[in-house]
């Protein structure tokens, strides 16, 4: 979801790159939530780190709580960001499920939308 929203703020100002600690396919009810919210997602293909530790990148987010975690490191000197999120859980129903979904892919949009007008393209 992060990926989607980053690309979509930032559109041509910058080169968006994602990738996990943990890679999995698209979950269908991200793909779902972002797809309310008029952004597709559904062909994202989730890389592991070791695809991207070759370049170099003026920022790295990591969105998942990194305490404990030892954190990879970049070529370069990139300006590392930990902006941890909660995991949407799915729920008893779909409507629950579906809900959890949209109330974290409005936490991670409100998150891209700031950071983006903050380093990327500053909004006057």
């Amino acid at each position: 979801m992060a990926e989607g929203w980053m690309k979509y703020y930032t559109k041509k100002y910058a080169e968006v790159v994602s990738a996990g600690i943990n890679p999995e396919p698209v979950n269908l009810f991200a793909a779902n939530s972002m797809s309310n919210a008029i952004i597709n997602i559904s062909a994202q293909v989730s890389k592991p780190l070791s695809e991207v530790l070759d370049a170099e990148y003026d920022f790295v987010i990591f969105t998942f709580d990194a305490n404990g975690t030892v954190l990879p490191s970049f070529k370069g000197s990139p300006k590392v960001f930990i902006h941890p999120f909660e995991m949407p859980m799915e729920g008893a129903n779909s409507k629950e499920t579906d809900a959890n979904f949209d109330r974290i892919r409005d936490e991670i949009e409100n998150f891209c939308f700031d950071f983006a007008h903050q380093h990327i393209r500053k909004l006057y």
